[in-house]
């Protein structure tokens, strides 16, 4: 067995590259719902260790979390992590997510937190997908450039899906609920050789859509008005080769493919007296195809271990919608929907495609009681995306955006024992980015019949944290660091002035400085306490704000400095047997600091001031049929405070309050269960924008509306 060296000098094992077997699997279910909760083991610093042991603030999700809250996608999850903000859009490649208000104001800018899925860089535009297969989801909060990278300013979420096991099993489910809501999900795996192992799932989602779309037949007289916006159906596939070549080596080749098609709404007005609705007409249709596959190898140098990790990622997006709701146009002209709902007047057609290839050489071990880990990092991307337009107020054209994009890194970071229990963190970055960018725009019916554009920008520029943490006691640390985070700039993929002639302008980097401090704790008070509490201030330069000049009409790029700062808090306490409560909260302070009058001083858009969330969950023994289990009840409380929809704080959204409950039956082998979502109903906006004016000035607001109440029921096994 390999050899390598503990905290005093002395030689440790270096433990052969396992699998475990599914009977492992089960137990580690049974006891994560019979037993106070174990010490979650993450991969936060491409290392395995205890989530108490990373020396930042960071939150877990496992399988068993994600199913028995009914977690699907970045929205779900961002409402359990503190200030992990997350903005609706209706559109999943441009919804907005910030981390302690750390992050860009538009889809048009890549985003300031990046997504992996078993450490492959998921594209800036496909990062809000539905989860599927998943065994982890790590929300690591604050900047993660040192091994990350890429966009990685304000943090990072790594997806970790499962591993195959070596005796056959799997899980299967099912859930039905309102609005035609229908889901299957299943998972199959096993030995397919001696020394050769293979994992498949496959997910089926059907949703019959939430939102009213209303068709007027003559002005005033309407003639349907359905819920058919917001319907949904798609199907994931996904599945793993693993090869035991021997103890010390083994290589695993992934893949998965998923089709989404959607009726989305892009907005409704928030002053309508009937809000949430929509008069569309024709309805939003939207297409995506994804696909990926890749390989990764891992190796037992003995002193080191080695891993290389190779993928190739694509997908395809395509959107045809009609560019006049009948509400929001009515408010802007006066004229009434009827006028506005002739179908093929006013079409927005979107054609997007992307292909990424990525490539990582990494190498983890302890030398002289130092654990380290290094490596080298390459990306390239080629993004098309082209928006036609037909418009009786818009200028008539397609433009067709491309933008390729080469990234190259090479990264390490120490953890150095200087005492008994005090360790010193310190890593960097070096990166290297280049973006080629070529616009084309070609009118018609009157519009400027072509405008040409391209250009080009380089960066080169570094990353880091360092800091401290200290073990109080056993599986409580406390912990303080320092990390430098970058985002480059670039081009936007779309010029709205490019039928006038104004070619785009390329926007700076952004960076930020990074003070954080807290502790953080597992099974502590005889295992029933897990806590986790920091505080932090952000200083960013330049952050890359998206924001509408009313003098001028027009959206542009400012690149503005911001300051934030807060705390926050999760906590989990046990008080008896089978009885669990716990909270997450979230205080956030925000300012633009520079800028033009329009910003200077204003809030950070979608940053609440405060947010949380409560749950209390019981458990008691229930054998049903001489199988054991356990009936348990499940409530939650959600609070997310008002925030702002853009830097010029041209309006506030108001908070809003939600209730969940969730009940059922669960043994080691099968569960029943039912749910309510939002149980009092309530109506509020996730997100807003400025749509226009009306005809005596005054600004029309658009936006999103959060999902009504709603119901479901579902079974799931494990065999």
């Amino acid at each position: 067995m390999a050899q390598t060296a503990d905290n005093d000098g002395d030689a440790i094992a270096l433990e052969p590259l396992e699998i475990s077997t599914q009977q492992t699997k089960s137990k580690k279910r049974a006891a994560a719902r019979m037993k106070p909760a174990q010490s979650v083991v993450v991969t936060a610093r491409r290392i395995e260790e205890p989530a108490q042991a990373v020396p930042f603030a960071m939150t877990a999700e496992t399988s068993y979390d994600l199913q028995h809250q009914d977690i699907e996608d970045t929205q779900e999850l961002a409402r359990r992590i503190p200030n992990f903000n997350h903005a609706d859009s209706g559109l999943f490649f441009a919804n907005l997510t910030n981390m302690r208000g750390i992050g860009s104001s538009s889809a048009l800018i890549s985003p300031s937190i990046n997504y992996y899925i078993d450490g492959v860089p998921v594209p800036a535009r496909l990062f809000d997908m539905p989860f599927g297969g998943v065994e982890r989801v790590e929300v690591l909060r604050g900047p993660q450039g040192t091994l990350f990278g890429l966009n990685s300013q304000a943090g990072a979420v790594s997806i970790v899906t499962g591993d195959p096991s070596k005796t056959f099993g799997g899980t299967a489910g099912v859930i039905i609920g309102s609005h035609g809501r229908k889901e299957a999900d299943v998972t199959l795996e096993g030995a397919v050789t001696d020394s050769v192992l293979g994992r498949i799932s496959a997910k089926l989602y059907d949703y019959d859509g939430d939102l009213t779309n209303v068709l007027w037949s003559a002005p005033g007289v309407v003639s349907s008005s359905d819920e058919v916006l917001r319907a949904r159906t798609y199907g994931t596939l996904s599945g793993k080769l693993l090869f035991e070549i021997d103890d010390d080596r083994r290589l695993t080749l992934f893949g998965n493919w998923s089709r989404d098609r959607q009726n989305p709404t892009t907005g409704m007005w928030l002053d309508d007296p009937g809000f949430p609705r929509n008069a569309f007409n024709p309805i939003p249709e939207l297409e995506t195809e994804a696909a990926s596959a890749g390989a990764k190898y891992e190796q037992n140098l003995g002193w080191a271990r080695f891993t290389s990790i190779s993928a190739i990622t694509g997908y395809d997006t395509k959107m045809e919608a009609d560019i006049v709701d009948g509400f929001i146009g009515s408010a802007q002209s006066g004229a009434p929907g009827f006028m506005l709902q002739a179908p093929g007047l006013n079409v927005r057609r979107i054609d997007e495609d992307s292909t990424q290839l990525s490539q990582e050489l990494r190498l983890d071990g302890a030398t002289a009681g130092v654990r380290w880990v290094a490596g080298l990092s390459a990306l390239w991307s080629n993004f098309d995306s082209t928006t036609d337009i037909t418009s009786l107020a818009l200028a008539n054209g397609s433009y067709r955006g491309q933008i390729e994009t080469t990234n190259l890194a090479a990264f390490g970071e120490v953890t150095v024992p200087l005492a008994q229990r005090l360790n010193w963190i310190g890593g960097l970055r070096l990166s290297y980015e280049s973006k080629d960018f070529d616009g084309q725009f070609l009118g018609r019916n009157g519009a400027r019949p072509q405008f040409d554009e391209s250009g080009n920008v380089d960066y080169l520029f570094l990353t880091g944290r360092t800091g401290l943490s200290y073990e109080l006691a056993d599986n409580l640390t406390a912990f303080a660091t320092v990390a430098r985070g970058e985002k480059t700039g670039g081009y936007l993929f779309y010029n709205q002035f490019a039928a006038l002639g104004i070619p785009l302008q390329p926007y700076g980097s952004s960076t930020t400085w990074s003070y954080e401090a807290g502790v953080k704790g597992s099974r502590l008070a005889g295992g029933n306490v897990d806590v986790a509490t920091s505080v932090f201030y952000n200083d960013t330069a330049d952050e890359q704000l998206f924001t509408f000049n009313p003098v001028l009409g027009r959206f542009s790029v400012q690149n503005a400095d911001t300051r934030t700062y807060g705390a926050e808090l999760e906590a989990v306490v046990r008080p008896m047997r089978g009885l669990s409560v716990g909270t997450n909260v979230a205080l956030l302070n925000t300012e633009i600091t520079s800028g033009s009058a329009l910003i200077l001083g204003n809030d950070v858009p979608y940053a609440p001031s405060f947010s949380s969330m409560l749950f209390a969950e019981y458990r008691w023994s229930t054998p049903i049929s001489g199988n054991s289990g356990e009936t348990f009840v499940r409530a939650e409380y959600g609070y997310t405070g008002s925030r702002m929809i853009d830097p010029a704080n041209s309006r506030k959204l108001g908070s809003y309050e939600l209730v969940n409950l969730r009940a059922g039956w669960q043994g080691e082998r099968f569960e029943l269960f039912g749910a309510v979502e939002n149980l009092f109903d309530e109506n509020y906006a996730t997100s807003g924008f400025q749509a226009g004016t009306d005809t005596s000035g005054r600004p029309v607001f658009a936006g999103i509306s959060g999902e009504g109440r709603a119901y479901m029921i579902g079974a799931r096994t494990n065999f």
